[in-house]
């Protein structure tokens, strides 16, 4: 927000009244700002004007107003200097860029005259509502430079939206939708000769028309925040007030050959527009994506990704939504935000109170910046209200891009004409070079910022000069003793010199008089270098860029990238690029959790892999020899291969973002699948466990229970099962929906159709607060609860009816009785059971709905099954029942433990593990906390030294339920105790 000093305002209007006799100032005494050249420290440079005029003056530093601009405030004693004959001569200075005295301002500034402007506190932040004063994108000092709309040149400035739609009538949007003028509505032909029929509004990727006014739910409130139309009088404003919004409708829920489809109608118009000179398509200059693919990676989306850099090289920035969860991108995926394009800007979201949101990602490699979207006030479809989000942050960063475009930039839009990719980079270095700093985003971003519209327009308004040094510099067709360094010059340049030396040299080998492309010849190998360009405008001449950098070719350095393709289930194909200074390459790979390398040799650079094992994981490394006997290896990478099954290699579809922090999914039992979990962050697959049988045309009961972190709330239960193993979930696929909320456990049923095809599929299992959800991302706000996907096997009927209600009679320390409902037409049944974590099953066969167990291990978690015999067949086993024997004696080695203690019993917050230890186990003491399911939920080893100690493990997060404690000596349990977890 624009500051005022009313205090000096106060003191001109006295002076101008009485001291002053008539005469005013309209700048501070004593004041002068000076911005200096890059590198130029201001307290030695201030030393040099310390005397002028064989008078002192007592000139020092007074304020460093803006660091990353070089600019500073400097102080003399007005008195004793003539202070316009002290201005010129500093204006001389070499090291000087310009210099003026610190003038007054006026009352003023500029903000729309809409009426609910005042809403829009990302805008103008004044601290109510429990937001933080000036936590907000001083956007009205950039309006003072430039409300948007068309180019120095009068180009008009278009953004691309790809969303659900925009609703085209809306008020405050209609103004400002593109239309394509060349193109007439409705006639059935490519007016144009774009490709497209009838885009007259935009296009609609999914119906090859342009009806983009369909939805918008979510599309109308992106384009509001980048261009709502402003000082209209009407509803609220955009970043710009003026700029042109085409649309491309996508709808979010579809393939990745949607998103390449949607992003290409964009840049055909782009392309046009710069091969025409703007006689022809539209001078598109970014794109907007407020919707992503949650834990996606780059290596798996190599042409999405590989889209943003063609969008850039013609002139295109793209801005993309990180995942609404709170994960670290870097590590877990997300796309398009990881994408390694410089022409894609990635953006996180933050509050009004200037804080990143906890259900917002992050990633210091990945993640740009933040912007303002958590309740920004804009557009909705039909009305105004807030929108929330990454969705909402990232148009915030697509709007200052396009109003960045609008600065009355001349030289700016000379380098659009002639290197339209040099400009995008310019542009997004003025955005994220110039970000505000912000403590919440320090290191868990890229600028550790967030976006500044008025920093960014006043950094772009400073070097907005006639003489503009050359765009696009880069050091190609790099070998181990050559390198091109080109550029492109634009109109205003008459020189280039070039210069260059290895990194942490003193000696510069200088060209004069450069040409693009300009060939360094005779470099060492394996060696960085760094070099700068000066330009020359006529008689102006600006001093050397600063450096770029470069590393030779040579090194016996690891390939990058090592990738897998042709994966079959019995084979996979190595490859990676060459390495010129590799003799030869050795691949080695093995079964994941083998011992045994098998290695190739090879001068190779694609090796296929054959005679491997159907759903296997394996390992495998490349290493390389060089001569002068040096040797480099990659790290190790995994692959599996296929053969699986539908349910982990069929690409389904992405379930979309869920808070699970208070309420998940805590238990899934379908015949032996018995599942317990805390909170997966929103979803979880759990491929890794033993798929369950079910029959066709069988019916089983289903459990699903709630997890909570503290109070209940009302949850709505679904499942789909894919049936036919297309990879979709139909909705006749969907199999179990109660029709009510449960804040406990449901116990439903699924029946499983007589066609449905046999073999592996998966299973969706979705929770959401208070209604249903659906199987696939959906938007329009957070989504509370959380889904799970599990993978099942489907096999023929047996005809044999299943039992069911499998449950425990009573368990003492060493017997155990156990029962279940009958199967019509059944008489007699076969349980087995076992020791969780153990493989062989031990079964008993009765005529009866009851069975005791004995001779069984006190302290010791199992798992029971049941099973119909109906002579000639049996049904499958059914249940997967856990249970766990008492503990008569708790100390299984008391010459080793004193004593130990469990506290409190029940438990909520949390638990302390206290013991006292006569003897130190060789292998240290492990604390553990086992379901009853024999799941390890928490694990704490190499604790422990011998006398009296304890440790505090939080439970809060656990479900309600029934723990094993165990104290271990890392080859055997010393100690077990029950403990109940209350809610």
């Amino acid at each position: 927000m624009k500051k005022v000093d009313l205090f000096f305002l106060l003191i001109v209007l006295l002076f101008s009244s009485t001291t002053m006799s008539g005469q005013t100032t309209d700048h501070r005494l004593g004041e002068i700002i000076v911005q200096l050249v890059p590198g130029k420290d201001p307290q030695r440079w201030a030393r040099n004007w310390e005397s002028f005029a064989n008078r002192p003056t007592d000139f020092r530093l007074q304020d460093r107003i803006s660091p990353p601009l070089h600019i500073y405030v400097f102080h003399f004693d007005h008195g004793k200097a003539n202070e316009l004959r002290l201005l010129s001569s500093i204006r001389r200075d070499p090291a000087v860029v310009a210099a003026q005295f610190n003038h007054f301002i006026d009352l003023r500034e500029t903000v729309p005259d809409d009426p609910l402007f005042e809403n829009q506190w990302q805008y103008i932040n004044p601290g109510t509502d429990g937001g933080l004063e000036n936590a907000d994108l001083d956007i009205d000092l950039a309006w003072d430079v430039t409300t948007g709309g068309l180019t120095a040149d009068g180009d008009t400035i278009v953004v691309c939206v790809i969303d659900d739609g925009v609703n085209i009538s809306h008020e405050d949007l209609a103004e400002n939708l593109w239309i394509n003028r060349a193109e007439i509505p409705d006639n059935g032909i490519d007016d144009d000769l774009n490709g497209y029929i009838d885009d007259y509004r935009g296009w609609n990727v999914l119906q090859d028309n342009d009806d983009i006014g369909a939805g918008g739910t979510h599309g109308s409130s992106v384009t509001g925040v980048i261009g709502a139309v402003g000082n209209n009088g009407v509803g609220v404003s955009g970043v710009n007030w003026r700029v042109k919004l085409m649309t491309v409708k996508s709808n979010f829920n579809t393939s990745e050959a949607t998103v390449i489809e949607a992003y290409s109608y964009p840049l055909i118009q782009r392309m046009r527009y710069n091969e025409t000179n703007g006689l022809e398509g539209a001078f598109v200059v970014a794109t907007n994506a407020s919707w992503g693919r949650d834990r996606g990676f780059a290596e798996d989306a190599p042409i999405w990704c590989g889209l943003y850099d063609s969008l850039g090289v013609h002139g295109i920035l793209s801005v993309g939504a990180t995942a609404n969860m709170n994960l670290d991108v870097d590590v877990e995926g997300d796309l398009p935000t990881t994408c390694p394009s410089d022409y894609l800007l990635s953006v996180t979201n933050i509050d009004r109170n200037d804080e990143k949101v906890a259900g917002a990602g992050y990633g210091p490699l990945s993640i740009d910046l933040g912007a303002y979207g958590q309740e920004a006030y804009t557009t909705t479809r039909s009305n105004y209200g807030l929108f929330m989000g990454t969705s909402s942050a990232t148009p915030h960063v697509t709007g200052a891009i396009a109003l960045l475009y609008a600065a009355p930039c001349p030289t700016l839009m000379a380098v659009a004409k002639s290197d339209p990719a040099g400009a995008a980079l310019l542009i997004r270095d003025y955005i994220l070079n110039f970000t505000t700093p912000n403590t919440s985003l320090e290191d868990i971003t890229v600028t550790g910022g967030r976006l500044n519209i008025n920093n960014s327009m006043q950094a772009l308004m400073a070097n907005c000069q006639d003489c503009q040094p050359p765009t696009s510099v880069n050091p190609r067709e790099i070998t181990d003793s050559q390198a091109s360094i080109t550029w492109i010059a634009n109109d205003s340049i008459s020189r280039v010199d070039l210069r260059y030396r290895i990194i942490g040299t003193a000696e510069w080998t200088e060209i004069t008089e450069a040409v693009s492309p300009y060939l360094l010849e005779n470099l060492q190998r394996c060696t960085d270098y760094e070099f700068q360009i000066k330009t020359y405008c006529g008689e102006d001449i600006l001093d050397y860029s600063g450096s770029r950098t470069f590393k030779t070719d040579g090194c016996c350095e690891a390939p990058v990238p090592i990738i897998v393709t042709d994966l079959t289930e019995f084979s996979a194909t190595v490859s990676w690029p060459s390495v010129l200074a590799a003799d030869q390459y050795i691949l080695r790979f093995r079964e994941s959790g083998t011992d045994t390398w098998e290695e190739i040799t090879t001068a190779l650079t694609t090796v296929p892999l054959t005679g491997l094992n159907t759903c296997t994981n394996y390992e495998y490394q490349v290493s390389l020899n060089c001569s002068d006997d040096r040797t480099a290896s990659s790290d190790i990478f995994t692959f599996n291969t296929l053969g699986c099954g539908v349910c982990q290699e069929a690409d389904y579809c992405n379930p979309g973002t869920y808070d699970a922090s208070g309420e998940w999914i805590a238990r899934v039992n379908l015949g032996t699948l018995n599942n317990e979990s805390v909170s997966n962050d929103g979803y979880g697959f759990f491929s890794d466990l033993q798929a369950p049988y079910i029959e066709q045309n069988g019916t089983y009961d289903i459990l699903l229970k709630p997890g909570f972190s503290e109070q209940s709330y009302s949850e709505y239960f679904l499942v789909w099962i894919d049936f036919n193993q297309d990879g979709v979930f139909a909705s006749e696929e969907l199999v179990y929906d109660p029709g009510m909320t449960t804040r406990d456990s449901l116990i439903g049923q699924i029946t499983i159709p007589e066609n449905a095809k046999l073999g592996n599929t998966r299973m969706r299992i979705a929770m959401r607060f208070q209604q249903a959800s659906s199987p696939c991302a959906q938007f329009g706000g957070n989504i509370f609860g959380e889904v799970e996907d599990y993978c099942l096997e489907i096999i023929p009927a047996t005809n044999c009816a299943l039992p069911s209600a499998m449950d425990t009679v009573f368990v003492s320390h060493d017997e155990a009785q156990l029962t279940w409902m009958s199967a019509e037409g059944v008489s007699d049944y076969n349980v087995r059971y076992r020791p969780l974590a153990t493989d062989d099953w031990n079964t008993l066969s009765v005529s009866d709905t009851t069975i005791l167990i004995s001779g069984l291990d006190q302290c010791t978690s199992y798992e029971a099954q049941v099973q119909s015999d109906c002579g000639v067949n049996q049904s499958i086993f059914f249940g997967n029942l856990p249970f766990i024997t008492d503990c008569v004696n708790a100390v299984n080695e008391p010459e080793k433990l004193n004593s130990w203690r469990v506290f409190p019993n029940p438990v909520r917050e949390q638990l302390t593990v206290s013991w006292d230890l006569r003897e130190l186990p060789a292998h240290g003491l492990g604390v553990r906390i086992l379901s009853t399911s024999g799941q390890v939920l928490y694990r704490r080893d190499g604790a422990g030294h011998t006398g009296r100690q304890q440790i505090v493990v939080p439970t809060r997060d656990l479900p309600a339920g029934l723990y094993l404690v165990q104290l271990t000596d890392g080859r055997s349990v010393l100690a077990v105790e029950k403990i109940v977890k209350l809610q």
